[in-house]
């Protein structure tokens, strides 16, 4: 599945970093995909969004919890 240049990142606009994770407690992305997102290839953005899914179940699996309310961030 091609992504189009134009992709929208995956950004929920919940911008914490989980410093056990050292992912974004929104997207599940590193500093450095976050960093780097614009200049992605197609390739490279799909490979991140598939990282993306496993990262978010393992944290989940694992007993995370996200500590934030989206209610902050109307």
């Amino acid at each position: 599945m091609a992504i189009s240049a134009q992709r929208q990142s995956p950004c929920i606009q919940v911008c914490q970093m989980n410093e056990q994770t050292g992912f974004c407690a929104g997207c599940f992305r590193s500093q450095e995909e976050i960093a780097r997102w614009l200049r992605y290839s197609d390739a490279e953005r799909e490979a991140v969004l598939d990282r993306l899914g496993k990262r978010r179940a393992d944290f989940y699996a694992e007993g995370g919890e996200i500590n934030f309310s989206p209610f902050d961030y109307e």
